[in-house]
């Protein structure tokens, strides 16, 4: 567990250990309270039981003098009164407490999926090209769900019920320190081979459940993001039979772990009413008075009453807790992602393009397979306003190369430089502000059209005007403003469903030409257009010639014939 605590410590902020902190204070003060609350039982009972007791113990005498009562029942009166008056007060800050602890934990929830999220977006492009997109939505959406739920809940309840049961036992040590010795030790142990028991069970079914929860994510990722392709190869029966199969171990595991959780309560309310019982036979066989016996049995039942429910609560919090270990261990190994190569791209050199851009002996290969070079000694120079059409097979490295160009991949070996500066992480994000680019596969957004052409750029901030002019060199203002029912304003649906792969490829152009680049990089651009329309782009690609710089990737040369430059991979 104490590798646990340390994952957790570091992956929260200096703010949330502080407000920690005050959580912690405040779960003290109330078992503090709570314990007054009990022993004030005491006295109450006594009384009840022998009213004599008032005058002949030292200490309830003195409280009857300073209370300033006149008879035994008003002293009851009394004594009844405050009890109840500080059980009720105990009670209220209970309820503040676990709000307290209830919204610090959820909040939790809140920052570290936020707070992921923003590390993956900072990662390199090469880091999405390895992971699993469906990996990275279970970790945010999911495990940091499971850690906040399974792990920083629990250390929590474990903090709050274990101030309760150490007060309890205290209170007991107080006043018979071999009963209470005796009653802790049966407790605990019964916990601790309970938790033996079900431990190595609970590591097996918690990696299971964690292998399923990610199989159900991928799952669904799949089947809907290539629903067509589902459909027309009838493979809807392997991906619901992979996706049942794995929600019902899901499930199960999740059963098992709760129910193992719960199974020791009610043999815990037996054996804390057979203790009770047994209590009071032995103090009647040491000829104890009722007078006596009464506030005996009193002080056990309520310390039960607060013991017994908390050992139960922090029995279920660690089994909830090694369920979900391995997940935190995870999680935490991601917060490891913000490292210092990161936090350089926040402050950020500025870079002008006036005159070129370079390659100098740039080659390139994937982390995953350093061995197999996709690129080896490029040299290339681009002069500003000019174009550089690049044509090859596919699989010849055109795509890496632009990507290289584009400031996402940075090379094996060799130099990106602009008017002569090289691109490193501390200037990449001003060279890329610098620089749109079209893929082949456009990405839209289930929003307006003219919000995916103004892609990223809040609703209220967007230039319509600039929008129409980016449409209409693009040539899809015609189709938006006749074809749409509400033209720019229309929603198109999930990727774009609505539209046909021609007019989504023009939706990308011009949200290209929307940010009013210096650069424009273009990636199979047209290979989605009609002859009649590629031709229409192409013109107005061509307008554009000598008032920016462009590198255009195709397979047919004829594309590329009217750039400045041409290289075959």
């Amino acid at each position: 567990m104490s590798s646990s605590l340390k994952n957790i410590w570091n992956i929260l902020t200096p703010l949330d250990k502080r407000k920690l902190s005050v959580v912690s204070i405040l779960v003290i003060f109330v078992t503090i309270i709570e314990s007054i609350g009990v022993v004030s039982i005491m006295p109450f009972l006594a009384v009840l039981a022998n009213p004599e007791s008032a005058q002949q113990n030292f200490l309830l005498k003195k409280i009857y003098v300073l209370l300033g009562v006149n008879t035994s029942n008003q002293f009851i009166v009394y004594l009844g009164c405050i009890s109840l008056v500080i059980v009720v007060f105990s009670a209220f800050l209970k309820v503040i407490a676990q709000y307290s602890l209830n919204r610090f934990s959820n909040l939790q929830r809140h920052y570290f999926s936020s707070r992921l999220l923003d590390i993956y977006l900072k990662q390199n492009y090469s880091f999405f090209i390895q992971r699993n997109s469906a990996d990275l939505t279970k970790i945010i959406l999911n495990d940091v769900d499971q850690v906040v739920w399974g792990v920083l809940k629990p250390l929590l309840t474990v903090l709050s019920y274990g101030f309760i049961v150490i007060a309890m036992i205290l209170i007991l040590i107080f006043y018979d320190p071999l009963m209470a010795l005796t009653i802790a030790s049966v407790i605990i142990a019964f916990y601790m081979l309970m938790f033996l028991v079900v431990k190595t069970f609970m590591k097996r079914i918690s990696q299971e459940y964690s292998k399923a929860n990610q199989e159900r994510y991928q799952s669904c990722q799949e089947v809907f993001g290539g629903i067509k392709d589902v459909m027309i190869n009838h493979a809807h029966d392997y991906y619901y039979e992979r996706f049942d199969r794995n929600s019902r171990i899901h499930a199960r595991h999740l059963a098992a772990q709760e129910s193992l959780g719960q199974i020791p309560l009610h043999v815990m309310e037996t054996i804390g009413y057979g203790c009770l019982i047994l209590l009071a036979i032995f103090l009647v066989l040491q000829n104890h008075s009722v007078g006596t016996i009464l506030p005996v049995i009193g002080l056990y039942g309520v310390a039960a009453y607060r013991m017994l429910p908390a050992a139960q609560n922090i029995y279920r919090a660690i089994t909830t807790y090694k369920f979900s270990e391995h997940i935190l261990n995870g999680v935490s190994h991601e917060f490891e992602l913000d490292s210092n190569e990161v936090k350089q791209t926040i402050r950020q050199e500025m870079i002008k393009f006036n005159y070129r851009i370079e390659l100098e002996d740039v080659s390139f290969a994937y982390p995953n397979s350093p061995e197999k070079k996709i690129l080896e000694h490029i040299n290339l120079t681009i002069d500003k306003n000019n174009s550089l059409g690049i044509t090859g097979k596919s699989g010849s490295g055109k795509s890496t190369l632009m990507d290289i160009m584009l400031g996402l991949l940075q090379p094996t070996s060799g130099l990106l430089k602009i008017d002569g500066e090289v691109i490193n992480h501390s200037n990449v994000q001003s060279w890329q502000s610098l620089v749109s680019y079209v893929p082949q596969f456009i990405y839209l957004a289930d929003m307006t059209v003219a919000e995916n052409i103004a892609f990223g750029i809040a609703k209220d901030q967007i230039d319509f005007q600039l929008v129409q002019n980016a449409a209409k060199l693009a040539q899809i203002d015609e189709f938006i403003t006749q074809n749409l029912k509400d033209g720019y304003n229309t929603m198109i649906g999930e990727r774009g469903i609505l539209l046909s792969g021609g007019q989504r490829q023009r939706l990308g152009i011009a949200r290209a030409l929307y940010k009013q680049p210096q650069v424009i990089f273009m990636d199979e651009a047209t290979s989605a257009l009609d002859t009649k329309t590629e031709k229409a782009v192409n013109e107005a690609i061509k307008s554009l010639s000598g008032k920016m710089t462009m590198v255009i990737i195709a397979h047919r040369e004829s594309a590329v014939a009217d750039c400045n430059k041409l290289l075959r991979l």
